[in-house]
């Protein structure tokens, strides 16, 4: 079973073995030795939880909580999300993208905090587990291909941060009992939307994501990314994948933007 996000090795606000020995010095009457090994490990490892920013807790136990909740059907959520006038494509998202989930997704992309790695891969593992029964009856192996990630981006975060979170999502398929394979042939274009609008977002998406290898005749695609706001980039992909014949059956991400509420329809103000 994948440990919690709030459990111990994540509440540590120090590297394994830390604690230990800065017992060993206060009982050694070493007060300052050990406030020197805490500044020596907040300086290696991030202290502070990327959800609520208490310091001294790498990731509290009330903002971990939503990424083990059971993974829901965001796609009326997503505008963009209609490919080629058919139905929306079915995508399932862990978290909502607000409150501590949201500083936990930007701290994680760019705020550097790699140490978040391995807690969201392995809700990320925990999701495409509980959603393989709605994918077990799919042709196998199912094609688990990654969005793609800009080469920009890629070098200053140190690491491919969808291809990462397929590998997480093909190790929870296999955990229960559905073939996968991690398959990343998409690529994007350079260019930068940092500031653009969602329509020139959309319209930049629709142009920039192209398949650069193919995949096998009649195999199903899952799509793996980050995060889901409009959904264009997801139907980008759905749509580049189809430009090669494959077809792209399912969704999943790690969060997802909820709509604004229409006042004329909630009777809010």
């Amino acid at each position: 079973m994948d440990a919690p996000l709030g459990s111990r090795r994540w509440r540590d606000g120090a590297p394994p073995g830390v604690p230990h020995a800065q017992a060993a010095l206060r009982r050694a009457g070493g007060e300052h030795v050990c406030e020197a090994l805490r500044t020596a490990a907040r300086a290696v490892v991030p202290v502070a939880c990327p959800g609520c920013g208490l310091e001294d807790v790498r990731w509290c136990e009330a903002c971990a909580a939503p990424w083990w909740d059971p993974p829901w059907r965001c796609e009326e959520e997503a505008s963009r999300l209609v490919v080629a006038g058919e139905s929306a494509l079915p995508v399932w998202a862990i978290a909502a993208l607000d409150g501590p989930a949201h500083g936990a997704v930007v701290a994680w992309k760019d705020g550097g905090r790699r140490d978040l790695d391995a807690g969201l891969a392995a809700a990320m593992t925990r999701a495409a587990r509980e959603i393989a029964p709605a994918l077990a009856t799919l042709p196998a192996p199912i094609a688990v291909v990654p969005a793609p990630a800009r080469p920009a981006s890629t070098r200053r975060r140190g690491t491919d941060l969808p291809l990462l979170l397929a590998r997480a999502a093909t190790r929870g398929l296999a955990q229960a009992g559905v073939a996968s394979r991690v398959t990343p042939v998409l690529a994007i274009r350079s260019g930068e939307s940092r500031g653009a609008s969602a329509a020139a977002r959309w319209r930049e998406s629709r142009a920039a994501v192209y398949a650069v290898g193919t995949i096998a005749p009649g195999a199903a695609v899952v799509l793996v990314d980050d995060v889901v706001t409009t959904g264009a980039t997801l139907a980008a992909c759905a749509r580049a994948l189809a430009d090669r014949g494959s077809h792209a059956v399912a969704g999943l991400v790690l969060a997802a933007a909820r709509r604004v509420a229409d006042p004329a329809r909630t009777g809010l103000r």
